[in-house]
């Protein structure tokens, strides 16, 4: 038997007392009396059980087995138990309670239980539940159990049911069943052998609601691990607890995380949330703070809503989503405030467009026309006059079909942009690809990058060499089966041709079919400027493992006006066509510091400026707004390190794969899928182990087992059907994800991973000495764009060249000592192949990114309630020494005059070069002083415009000239210098209001 150390008999009785009578328990007697002499009903009980718990109990959720059953949800929780139902939030909790109390031969007597987590995963699970019995017989018949000797200074004597449970029958009618090691723990509690030493979560039992029908307490990491920071997630929080009433059959109650930063967290969350909260058909309520229970940690309290116990996924999508918004949304929240050219670096959309998405007119996919060098002249002269300083010209195979050595050519992209980032509409982008100096990127001159030498765009767009371009007019779109392009550039108001074409929309059914190389996606990775700047970009399989199309060039027919005409041959080379939309990630002006860019010390200054200015952040910030919305999805970025931890894949050839799709219980429209993983090998299906850890995570380790689908799309997927994780983690299935064994690490040249939960055993290792290195196939790599959970929920990533071609090292033997899963009837008995990585892996997510329940947006202005007054106003902002931010303004608004304060709603029109925005304020002023406060309720239309104004924040609001001698017309003006930065210096702004009285 393993040592365990247990508390004290004087702690453990303090924390009785404090379940007994904490506010959120049933304090209806005495507990002192009760933890000793016994008592009746479910307080009484959890009394009872409390007083058993070892001292590394790291978890415990409680069922009143007695009330859920005698309601009308009686049926249901009989299912749950058996492991049958919908998908309830608790599923694994229930269905581990039923498997325990198997051992009895009557589980009705169960009228309480407790399922216990220990810190140290191989106890399994402990159920310890109340069955009131006098002696084993009258719960176990002898012909259910076997003697399994005694344990304790009272030689209790321990059995082993037909399950294989070991169990334990106490004093007072409780019964311990779980794994050896936790039964003979709980038993040396209850006879007294402790040595000293105090519990981690034992101070935390007082949040136990001795009145829910469920309720629990959950360490998480940072109750464990003293070097987890709080930061303005749930990731500092210590402990996870929750009530909920079902009897009813239809659950609700509360979730509350124990966290220092409760009050920030509950106040930036709400903020966020506002659309769900505010308003007569609110959704959800707000979140509110409890006291603590133990060590000053505030309570981040979150309602739940009623949700069937045999619950749907329709049912619970609602409670799922606010779980999106706790976690995935607040971390998307806290990585995006630190955005900045010192912090995180910034995750921004770049769609490119195609007929796919089915917007309304469609839009073509992306073109690449391609033009080869008229000679080596022309590219020595090219390099000289059109390259920065150390850049030289990189062969490069863009297509599957071009010389594996690479090939020197000048490229135009013509697509359309969407997305809502700092790139929109019709652009014109020229290329050529090339070796940067060593240490102007990562992988400088490794790999060959793309170099833009010249883009013109239909709308304003971020740009490193000049900041932000002027809108030209710029267009690209279908005209009947031909699609066209203008490009022209305006030169002092006057519009000048730069290109045009018309090609014949490839037909799919005859064109011939081209394949682009993953060469030319990792080019993307650190796509560089002339002045040496680059964006660092992040991409998935749209980009290389589509098929496309040539064009047919004898029916194109272009008008090239540029200055790069002077270097080509005047022959197309080739054209090829995506018909699939692109999707990207960017970081736009990732390497400010870099001694290798070619600007002034000024312009750098400038460059950092316009990156620091809020639009990247706050284009970020938008993102998150609309993932509260239930409209987008907000990024976040991690990293793998694959350090002393390297992500290990290990796959078992499915034998049987319509007994394993059965198993597995696939999502509708959803079928396995063969694949081939590694260059080379065959095509069969497979089921994966994935082990691997994400830097700071709060799971620590992760294993998830999955294999590979098609959900009718045609492109692979992955379903994971298990997720293990070593501590706490949250995923979206069960919400919160009880932690297994899961060890896994390189010690000594030596990979070994240990996997142990109630369902699954497994154990691996091999030398990393002898490894050979191998690629992994591109459908492989596109399998992990998606991975989807079991209720059909899925993560989206985004990789570069750390995860798309780098090889991957596989060990020349692997012994697997335990493989126990409930697939394993499903498949070889051994992996066939195994692999592992030490190379960094950086990502950026969408996490849950198909989880969307769409709220109502609040509304930002009109119906004042009470209103008196309607205003209107013009206005106007003109830049001093740069016209970029120039702008007209349009005022609408209410307002309510009370006394001598003017209380308003302003909805801001805003016209300029990045197009119509609408900035929605509220406020008030005095009317006597003109003195008061507004905040921005929303800003509405491009990213880059509203990107720098934040929802919610507040300031001080000055009516300058009030004149309020007219009470049915009054009239203030506000003129103010704007700072625009160092990019684009200061502004004047100056606006006029009346307020009408009527209207």
């Amino acid at each position: 038997m393993r040592a365990h150390v247990l508390v004290t008999r004087a702690v453990r009785f303090a924390a009785v007392v404090a379940l007994a009578c904490s506010p959120l328990a049933a304090c209806t007697d005495d507990g002192a009396d009760d933890a000793t002499s016994g008592g009746s009903g479910h307080a009484a009980a959890l009394r009872r059980i409390a007083a058993v718990l070892p001292a590394d109990t790291r978890g415990v959720f409680t069922l009143d087995l007695a009330a859920l059953r005698s309601g009308p949800s009686a049926v249901t929780v009989a299912d749950l138990l058996a492991g049958d139902g919908g998908e309830p939030l608790f599923a694994e909790q229930f269905e581990t309670v039923g498997d325990l109390a198997a051992a009895v031969g009557e589980p009705d007597r169960i009228t309480s239980a407790a399922l216990v987590h220990t810190t140290d995963a191989t106890d399994g699970v402990l159920l310890v539940a109340e069955v009131g019995a006098a002696g084993l017989d009258e719960v176990v018949a002898p012909s259910d159990r076997k003697a399994a000797g005694t344990h304790g200074p009272k030689d209790r004597p321990l059995y082993r049911d037909s399950g294989g449970h070991h169990l334990a029958l106490l004093p007072g009618g409780l019964l311990v069943v779980g794994e050896p090691a936790a039964v003979e723990s709980v038993v040396d509690v209850a006879d007294g052998a402790e040595p000293e030493g105090e519990s981690a979560i034992e101070p935390f039992l007082a949040a136990l609601d001795a009145d829910a029908d469920l309720s629990f307490v959950y360490g998480l990491r940072a109750l464990f691990d003293g070097d987890v920071e709080p930061d303005r997630t749930l990731r500092g929080a210590a402990v996870a607890s929750g009530s909920l009433e079902a009897a009813d059959g239809d659950p609700g109650g509360s979730l509350a995380f124990h966290t220092s930063n409760a009050s920030e967290f509950v106040e930036a969350y709400n903020a966020l949330n506002r659309h769900a909260t505010a308003g007569e058909d609110a959704t959800e309520e707000p979140l509110t703070i409890a006291d603590p229970v133990a060590q000053e940690l505030g309570q981040v309290v979150v309602p739940l809503p009623p949700t069937p116990l045999d619950a749907s996924s329709d049912d619970t999508v609602v409670v799922r989503n606010i779980a999106k918004k706790l976690f995935v949304g607040m971390e998307a929240h806290d990585y995006t405030e630190d955005v900045s050219s010192t912090g995180n670096a910034p995750l921004i959309d770049l769609i490119i467009r195609s007929e796919a998405d089915q917007d309304t007119p469609p839009s073509p996919g992306a073109v690449f026309f391609r033009w080869e060098f008229r000679d080596q002249a022309a590219m020595e002269a090219f390099t000289q006059n059109e390259l920065p300083p150390g850049f030289q010209l990189a062969p490069t195979q863009f297509l599957e079909s071009d010389d594996p050595d690479g090939e020197y050519f000048l490229a135009l992209m013509l697509y359309n942009a969407g997305g809502g980032s700092i790139v929109e509409g019709a652009r014109a982008e020229w290329d050529v690809f090339v070796s940067p100096p060593k240490g102007a990127d990562p992988d400088a001159p490794n790999r060959p990058r793309y170099l833009i030498i010249q883009n013109l765009s239909e709308e304003v767009s971020g740009d490193p060499t000049t900041l932000l371009t002027t809108a030209n007019p710029v267009s690209y779109e279908f005209d009947g089966d031909r699609v066209v392009s203008d490009v022209r550039k305006l030169e002092g108001g006057v519009e000048v041709p730069v290109f045009s074409s018309s090609f014949p929309k490839p037909d799919p059914a005859t064109a011939e079919v081209t394949r682009w190389t993953p060469e030319m996606a990792i080019a993307n990775d650190y796509m560089h400027w002339p002045n040496g700047v680059y964006d660092h970009i992040v991409y998935n399989a749209t980009t290389y493992n589509w098929d496309g199309y040539f064009v047919d060039a004898a029916q194109t027919t272009i008008v090239d006006n540029t200055r790069w005409t002077q270097y080509l041959k005047p022959t197309l080379k080739d054209a090829t066509y995506y018909v699939n939309t692109l999707e990207y990630v960017a970081s736009p002006l990732a390497n400010l510091d870099s001694p290798f860019l070619e600007v002034t010390p000024q312009e750098r200054e400038d460059l950092k400026a316009f990156k620091d200015n809020g639009h990247q952040r706050g284009i970020m910030r938008q993102e998150v707004e609309d993932l509260f919305m239930g409209t987008d999805d907000a990024y976040v970025g991690f990293r793998v390190a694959n350090g002393s931890t390297p992500s290990t894949s290990y796959s078992f050839e499915v034998t049987d794969p319509e007994g394993l799709a059965e198993a597995v219980d696939l999502p509708e429209g959803t079928t396995l899928a063969p694949t081939t993983i590694l260059e080379g090998g065959e095509e069969r299906y497979y089921l994966t182990l994935s082990v691997y850890e994400v830097e700071d995570a709060i799971e620590g380790t992760r294993a998830e087992w999955s294999t590979y689908v098609d959900d009718g799309s045609g492109r692979p997927h992955q379903q994971v059907l298990d997720l293990m994780t070593a501590e706490v983690g949250i995923d979206p299935v069960g919400i919160l994800n009880l932690p297994s064994e899961v060890r896994h690490g390189l010690d000594d040249g030596v990979v070994h991973t240990r996997l142990w939960s109630p369902s699954i055993s497994f154990e691996a290792s091999f030398e990393t000495a002898g490894t050979a290195d191998t690629d992994v196939t591109l459908d492989w790599v596109e399998s992990g764009d998606d991975v989807c959970y079991a209720n059909g929920v899925c993560d989206r990533l985004y990789y570069d060249a750390g995860t798309l071609d780098t090889p991957v090292h596989r060990p020349a033997k692997v012994t697997v000592d335990r493989f126990s899963t409930p697939w394993t009837s499903f498949v070889a008995s051994a992996p066939s192949i195994v692999f592992y990585r030490d190379n960094e892996q950086q990502y950026a997510a969408k996490r849950w990114h198909n989880l969307e329940v769409e709220v109502e947006a609040e509304e930002v202005s009109g119906d004042l309630e009470g209103r008196t007054h309607t205003i209107e106003g013009r206005g106007t902002l003109v830049g001093r020494t740069s016209q970029v931010a120039d702008s007209d303004y349009a005022y609408t608004g209410e307002a309510r005059v009370e006394g001598d304060e003017l209380t308003f709603t302003i909805d801001q029109r805003v016209d300029n070069a990045l197009g119509t925005s609408h900035i929605y304020t509220r406020g008030t002023f005095d009317l006597t002083t003109g003195e008061g406060t507004q905040t921005v309720v929303d800003c509405r239309g491009p990213a880059l415009m509203c990107s720098d104004i934040e929802a919610g924040s507040e300031a001080p609001y000055t009516a300058q000239d009030l004149d309020s001698s007219d009470p049915d017309a009054i009239t203030w003006k506000v003129d103010v210098a704007v700072d625009l930065g160092s990019s684009f210096g200061t502004a004047d702004s100056a606006s006029t209001f009346t307020a009408t009285r009527g209207g």
